[in-house]
């Protein structure tokens, strides 16, 4: 039986894990977000269209990964979608980052990948928190390179490209 919190539409899947923490399904999946235990994923729900559990959401394709290097997230990747992906702690946020008690919670920086220009760029906010790349501080939007550091909070992230001069999702037939 859903908790009240999964029973609001509006509201994302709260789970608890077997050691207490409560975290958000749709961002972390079967691992808890405070303590990284992977757990048993739930059966899937019987349905009349089949492709329906296969289905990727349209607006959210691949273009690139944050990947922690560094921090209490380290070896966990954050996917980058095409246009701006807002990061800090909180749930509505593209990337959340938990654990991580220097990471904003809305808004600490911005990667944003550009399909037209087909290069990902790092942007700072006007939140408190700052940024670093490739060990300097950020005011200015940077255009990011494969596998350039990235520094938020007290976590190091290197950016792994996907979409790139090379590949895009515009460039590609629908079959």
């Amino acid at each position: 039986m859903p908790s009240p919190l999964q029973q609001k539409k509006s509201l994302k899947p709260i789970e608890q894990c077997p050691d207490g923490h409560y975290y958000n399904t749709s961002r972390t999946g079967d691992v808890c977000a405070v303590c990284g235990k992977k757990l048993d994923p739930p059966a899937p729900e019987e349905s009349e269209d089949a492709d329906e559990l296969i289905r990727l959401d349209e607006n959210v394709w691949v273009c690139g990964w944050l990947v922690c290097i560094k921090g209490i997230n380290k070896g966990r990747a954050y996917i980058i979608k095409d246009g701006k992906n807002f990061i800090g702690s909180t749930s509505d946020m593209d990337i959340q980052i938990i654990g991580d008690a220097k990471i904003e919670k809305k808004n600490h920086a911005v990667l944003m990948y550009d399909s037209r220009q087909k290069q990902t760029m790092l942007l700072p906010t006007d939140s408190h928190g700052m940024v670093y790349w490739q060990e300097q501080a950020i005011f200015d939007p940077k255009i990011l390179a494969p596998f350039d550091n990235i520094e938020l909070g007290d976590s190091i992230f290197k950016y792994a490209p996907f979409c790139s001069a090379d590949f895009d999702w515009a460039d590609q037939k629908d079959d």
